[in-house]
C-alpha cells in the first residue's frame, strides 16, 4: 500500500529537555527513584502515581512528592523455586521486578505482580501502598502472573468475568515466554475467591494459546494491551514461524466476555515500505482531533476517519538498524475490518481471500482440520466471538498485512508515544533512547519544521509516557526518574512574533489581553481574531494607512487599516500612540481606526542622512495592550537634496513625496497646486530639471591642466546668469564657466593632484553664481595617474594605450606623455626598456636532479609572457612556467638536472625581447 504523502508533520517542539528551567508559571517536577523503574500507573480518580521499581512501589501525588513506599524485595528466592521460600533450596536474596501494575478501582487497590517466586502478584492499598491488601505465596503454579525472567515483558488490562449469574473483576494478561514460565501467553486472572478458584488463579484453561508446544519459538514480546468496544486488544512483536529470527508487529483481539478465547485472532501490522519499521516498541490509543481526522480520510488510506473513531498510535523500529525508528498510525476501524475480513474467510471461504490463502493457524499443528466450515456470511454477526468448532486462534498471512506509511521518521530509537488533542488538533510526544521527547503536530499542511538542538538528559525514555488528568502536563519516565512538564510554554514568550513562531498547536496569541496561551485560558477567545493559532502564522498587523504617508509640515487625521483587528467593544478604548502623541482611536469599520496626527512642531526632526522621520503608530487598547504597530512616515521635501547635492532637481521632483522644485531659488517643497510658472517643475519631471551633461574628455590626467567642454539643457529660466564649477578634490577652488555656441560650455579644469590610487572618479560640481546654490550636474570624469602602480618601464608600456602613459628616462618615471619634457614626442612610445633587473631568487638552492620550481623577482621582465626568450641557472636551462608570470615583475621557471662534475653555483639569468638579459647579483647552488 501507498505510503501517506498527504499527511505531513509540523515538529514543533525543539525537544523536552528535563533539564529546562524552572518557571513559577510552569514548574519542572520530577522524582528519583533508588533502583531502575519498570513500570508506572496512574489512578484516574486521584491522579496518583504508583511507581514500580526494582524492590520498590512508590505512591506519588500529582506534583511527584513521596506519599508512601512498599518494599518488595530484596527477598530470599531461587529462580527455580516453588514458593514459598522457606520450601525451597539453594536461595539467596533476590531483586523484585515489579512488571505490572494496574488500578483496582472497585476495592481501592493496586495490582502489583513482579518477578518474586515466579511471578506471584499482592494487592496494595490505593491510599497507602504500604497497607498490603492481600499477598499469598502458597498457591502454587496457578497463580504465577508475571515472569522471573528479566526480559519478558508483562502488560495487562482490567476486565469482568460473568458465572452462575454473577460478575467478577478479572485482570487479563499478555505475557511472553520465559524459559522457566509456563507457554500461557493470555490468561485472565480473578481478584477474589470464588469456590475453587483464588485469587490471581488463571480462570480460563481453554486450549488455545494456553500451553502448545508453539509459544517458545515465537519470542512473543508483548508491548501494549487495552479495551475498546468489548474486546480486548494486545500489540506485540513476534517472529513468523520460528525458522526467521525477523519480528514481525500483531496485533490481537479477543472479545472481552469469550471464556475460551475462541475469538482470539491476529493481525500483522505493517509500519513503512516494505514493512521497513517491523517491531513495535511502544503504542498509545486515542482518538484524533478532527483536524487529523479529516486528514486521514482526505489520504484514502482510512476510509472515513470521524474525530470519535479511536487510532492506534505506534512506534516501531527495524530489526536491520534499530537507529532508525518511525510513528504509524492505524485507525481501529481499519483494524477490525481486516480482522473481520480474517475471521470471515475462515468461515465462509476456506481461508482465501481472494482466491489467496489469508489465514494462517500460529498455534496448532492440525492446520487441515481449521476454516472447513462454511457459515454464511449474514451469520457472522452471531459468531465474531467464535464458537468451539474454532478452537484454535487466528491470524492473518503477511499478504494481508494491514500497512501504514510511516508518519514520521527520526534518526534515533523511538521507546513512547502519548497523543493528545488541543482545539480540534492532534499532537503526538514522542520519546526516544537519547532522552528526548518531541512534540508533533500530526496535520495536512505540507511543511516540516525540522528538529531545533536542545538539551537532552541522556537517559532512554521508558514506555511510561502519559498525562496528567487535566492533559496540562506530560509524565516523562527513564531510568531511575519520573519528571513532570508542562505540555506548553506559551507564557515564555512575550509579543505576538514570538508566540506565532513557536508553531505550537497548544499555543496562540489572546489578542485583547496581550499574552501567548492556550486557547482554554484566553478569555475573549470564541470572539472573531481574539485568538490566533501559533501554526498559521497571523498577527494582528496595520496593513496600510490613508494617507500612505504626510508633510511633517502638515498635520490631519489617518486611516489605519487593519483587516483582522479583534471584536471592540464598547466597553473597550482605542488609543493611538504615533511617537510620543497620544489619541483616542475611533472605529470606523471592523477593520478601519482613524487616529488624530501630532501637529507639526512635535513631529521629530528630520535625521541629517534622509529625507523623512519614521514615526511608530501603535494602537492600544483598554491602555495597556498593543494590538499592532506599524511605522509612518512624515517626509521633508526640502531634505531630499541632501540625498544628492549634485543632482538637487532631480532629487527632489524623483522623490516618493510628490515634491516640486523652484528654480528661481533652488528649493524642493511640498507639492502646492496654487503655486504655478515656468519656474516650478513638478513631480515625477526630472527631464525638465536644468542639467549639465556629457564631459568631454572624460579622461583626465593627474598633474595636467586639461580643458574639458560639456552641455547644459533646460537652461531657458537662467538666460544671462554666470556658472561656476569646482570639484569636492580641490576644495575652495571654482572656476567660471565659458558659454560656447549653442549649449555648450567650457573651462580650462584644473591640474589635480592625486597619488592613491591609479585612478579615480571625478564629479564636478555647477553652480548658479547669483545664488550660490548647486544645479545639476552629471559631469562625471575620470582621473588618472601614470605613476601609481607603475613603477618601471615594463609596467608603464603594460597600461592601456588610452591613458597616453609613457616611460620618461630622464625622470626615471611613467608619466603623462605631456608631463614628459626633453624628449621628442616622436620618440616617446617608441624608446625601449633597460635591461631587466633581478633582485630576489627563491630559493636559493636545489636538488642536483632538479625538478622544484624558482621564483625570479625584480623590474622590466618583459611585458608579456610571451617577451621571456630564455631563462638559465647556473647556465642550465630553466623550462619557464607562463601560467605563473607576472608582468615585469616576477618570472616562475623549473630547473632540471645538472653534472654533478660541473660547478653546482652560479648566477641566474633572463633574457627578454630585444636581447636584453638581467643577471641576479645572488647566486644559486645545487646540492
Amino acid at each position: 500500500m501507498a505510503s501517506w504523502v498527504s499527511l505531513l508533520l509540523i515538529l514543533l517542539w525543539q525537544s523536552i529537555s528535563l533539564a529546562q528551567e524552572e518557571s513559577s508559571n510552569a514548574p519542572i517536577l520530577e522524582f528519583i527513584s533508588e533502583t531502575n523503574i519498570n513500570n508506572v500507573v496512574q489512578d484516574p480518580q486521584t491522579g496518583r502515581i504508583y511507581l514500580g521499581a526494582n524492590d520498590s512501589i512508590y505512591q506519588l501525588g500529582p506534583f511527584l512528592k513521596l506519599q508512601a513506599r512498599a518494599e518488595t524485595g530484596p527477598k530470599e528466592d531461587a529462580r527455580s523455586c516453588t514458593p514459598p521460600a522457606s520450601a525451597c533450596q539453594d536461595t539467596k536474596p533476590m531483586s523484585n521486578l515489579n512488571k505490572l501494575l494496574l488500578i483496582h478501582p472497585s476495592n481501592g487497590s493496586l495490582i502489583v505482580c513482579g518477578s518474586r517466586y515466579r511471578g506471584i502478584c499482592s494487592l496494595l492499598n490505593l491510599s497507602n501502598v504500604e497497607e498490603q491488601i492481600y499477598y499469598s505465596d502458597n498457591k502454587g503454579e496457578r497463580t504465577y502472573v508475571a515472569s522471573i525472567e528479566d526480559n519478558v515483558n508483562v502488560v495487562g488490562v482490567m476486565s469482568y468475568y460473568k458465572k452462575d449469574g454473577q460478575t467478577f473483576n478479572v485482570f487479563v494478561v499478555g505475557k511472553g515466554y520465559g524459559s522457566l514460565d509456563s507457554t500461557k501467553l493470555i490468561s485472565t486472572r480473578i481478584l477474589q475467591d470464588y469456590k475453587e478458584w483464588v485469587v490471581f488463579e488463571n480462570i480460563i484453561e481453554a486450549s488455545t494459546v494456553q500451553t502448545t508446544p508453539f509459544v517458545p519459538k515465537y519470542l512473543h514480546d508483548f508491548r501494549h494491551a487495552f479495551k475498546e468496544d468489548g474486546y480486548v486488544y494486545f500489540l506485540f512483536s513476534r517472529t513468523l514461524d520460528g525458522t526467521d529470527n525477523k519480528n514481525l508487529t500483531f496485533v490481537s483481539r479477543l472479545c472481552e466476555d469469550d471464556h475460551h478465547y475462541y475469538s482470539h485472532t491476529e493481525l500483522q501490522l505493517n509500519c513503512g515500505p516494505k514493512n521497513q519499521y517491523n517491531k513495535v516498541r511502544a503504542a498509545f490509543v486515542a482518538s484524533p482531533g478532527k483536524e487529523l481526522a479529516r486528514a486521514m480520510t482526505e489520504s484514502g488510506m482510512y476510509g472515513k476517519v470521524v474525530s470519535w473513531n479511536k487510532v492506534l498510535f505506534m512506534v516501531a523500529s527495524s530489526d536491520e538498524d534499530d537507529s532508525k525508528s518511525a510513528l504509524c498510525m492505524y485507525t481501529m476501524n481499519s483494524i477490525n475490518e481486516r480482522l473481520m475480513d480474517i475471521i470471515s474467510a475462515c468461515y465462509s471461504d476456506h481461508g482465501k481471500i481472494s482466491g489467496f490463502p489469508a489465514v494462517d493457524i500460529p498455534y496448532s499443528s492440525k492446520t487441515d482440520e481449521f476454516c472447513s466450515s462454511k457459515i454464511g456470511k449474514d451469520m457472522l454477526e452471531s459468531y465474531k466471538c467464535g464458537a468451539d468448532f474454532l478452537p484454535s486462534p487466528l491470524a492473518s498471512k503477511p499478504r494481508y498485512a494491514l500497512t501504514a506509511g510511516p508518519v514520521w521518521t527520526t534518526s534515533s530509537l523511538l521507546t513512547a508515544v502519548a497523543v493528545a488533542v488541543e482545539n480540534d488538533h492532534t499532537i503526538a510526544f514522542l520519546g526516544n533512547n537519547k532522552g528526548e521527547v518531541f512534540k508533533v503536530h500530526l496535520t495536512a499542511e505540507a511543511k516540516d519544521y525540522g528538529k531545533a538542538p536542545g538539551d537532552t538528559i541522556g537517559e532512554k525514555v521508558n514506555k511510561n509516557l502519559f498525562f496528567d488528568l487535566s492533559h496540562s502536563h506530560l509524565y516523562i519516565t527513564t531510568e531511575k526518574k519520573i519528571t513532570k512538564v508542562p505540555v506548553q510554554m506559551c507564557f515564555q514568550k512575550t509579543d505576538c512574533q514570538s508566540c506565532v513562531g513557536l508553531r505550537d498547536p497548544y499555543c496562540g496569541w489572546c489578542v485583547l489581553e496581550g499574552r501567548c496561551t492556550r486557547r482554554s485560558e484566553c478569555r475573549r477567545a470564541e470572539e472573531k481574531n481574539g485568538w490566533l493559532w501559533s501554526p498559521r502564522q497571523q498577527c494582528v498587523k496595520i496593513v496600510s494607512f490613508y494617507p500612505s504617508n504626510l508633510s511633517c509640515k502638515k498635520t490631519d487625521k489617518i486611516q489605519i487599516n487593519i483587516p483582522s483587528l479583534p471584536t471592540i467593544g464598547p466597553s473597550d478604548r482605542l488609543q493611538c500612540n504615533i511617537g510620543s502623541f497620544q489619541s483616542d482611536g475611533t472605529m470606523l469599520d471592523s477593520s478601519q481606526v482613524s487616529c488624530d496626527l501630532p501637529q507639526p512642531s512635535h513631529i521629530p526632526k528630520t535625521p541629517e542622512d534622509q529625507d523623512f522621520v519614521a514615526v511608530s503608530v501603535r494602537i492600544l487598547v483598554n491602555e495597556t495592550v498593543e494590538l499592532a504597530m506599524r511605522e509612518f512616515k512624515f517626509y521633508n521635501c526640502a531634505a531630499t537634496v541632501t540625498k544628492s547635492e549634485n543632482t538637487p532637481c532631480m532629487a527632489c521632483v524623483t522623490s516618493p513625496w510628490g515634491c516640486q522644485w523652484n528654480t528661481h531659488d533652488h528649493t524642493c517643497s511640498d507639492k502646492d497646486d496654487n503655486i504655478v510658472g515656468p519656474n516650478i517643475i513638478g513631480h515625477r519631471k526630472g527631464s525638465e530639471c536644468p542639467q549639465f551633461e556629457n564631459p568631454d574628455p572624460v579622461l583626465i590626467p593627474v598633474g595636467y591642466k586639461t580643458r574639458i567642454s560639456f552641455e547644459g539643457i533646460n537652461l531657458s529660466n537662467y538666460k544671462g546668469r554666470v556658472f561656476t564649477i569646482g570639484t569636492e578634490l580641490i576644495k575652495n577652488m571654482e572656476e567660471e564657466v565659458i558659454s560656447e555656441s549653442g549649449p555648450f560650455f567650457t573651462f580650462s579644469g584644473f591640474s589635480f593632484s592625486y597619488d592613491k590610487s591609479p585612478e579615480t572618479n571625478i564629479l564636478f560640481y555647477v553652480k548658479d553664481r547669483e545664488t550660490g546654490k548647486k544645479m545639476d550636474s552629471t559631469l562625471n570624469v575620470t582621473l588618472y595617474n601614470c605613476s601609481v602602480g607603475r613603477e618601471d618601464c615594463s609596467l608603464c608600456k603594460y597600461a592601456d594605450p588610452k591613458y597616453r602613459c609613457v616611460w620618461c628616462s630622464k625622470q626615471k618615471a611613467c608619466v603623462y606623455e605631456q608631463l614628459c619634457s626633453g624628449i621628442p614626442q616622436k620618440d616617446l612610445h617608441n624608446t625601449g626598456c633597460p635591461n631587466p633587473e633581478i633582485t630576489n631568487i627563491i630559493p636559493h638552492y636545489g636538488p642536483i636532479r632538479g625538478g622544484i620550481t624558482i621564483t625570479i623577482r625584480g623590474s622590466n621582465l618583459g611585458i608579456h609572457k610571451e617577451d621571456i626568450k630564455s631563462i638559465t641557472v647556473v647556465g642550465v636551462p630553466c623550462i619557464h612556467q607562463e601560467e605563473k608570470y607576472s608582468v615585469s615583475t616576477s618570472v616562475v621557471c623549473e630547473i632540471g638536472p645538472v653534472d654533478p662534475n660541473k660547478i653546482p653555483w652560479g648566477p641566474v639569468e633572463v633574457e627578454v625581447n630585444g636581447g636584453k638579459r638581467g643577471t641576479s647579483l645572488m647566486v644559486f647552488t645545487y646540492r
